[in-house]
């Protein structure tokens, strides 16, 4: 089930705080030292989204990599979305 607007924005704010909501995509930029760190980057996202089957869209940038999901087959956001930002936080802060 797709979650509204204002479910959305409260279980940013309780899950994953440093996304945000731009419909219909919940995203989050993260900055890199360089293209080569953004690729690194993406390749550990893509096991965490294999292992979920879960599979955000990912945008390459020379410093940066933007990272956008939703859940196509319910036409918005869903608990998968909120899993896998989780999921990427966590690797990311380690």
């Amino acid at each position: 089930m797709a979650y509204n607007v204002k479910e959305i924005e409260e279980k940013l704010s309780l899950r994953c705080n440093t996304w945000s909501y731009i419909f219909p995509s919940i995203e989050k930029k993260f900055l890199t030292s360089n293209f080569d760190a953004s690729i690194r980057m993406a390749n550990e996202i893509a096991k965490i989204a294999n292992h979920l089957d879960h599979h955000p869209e990912l945008i390459f940038r020379h410093n940066a990599l933007i990272i956008k999901t939703h859940t196509h087959s319910a036409s918005g956001i869903t608990d998968k979305d909120f899993d896998l930002a989780e999921k990427i936080d966590q690797l990311l802060s380690t």
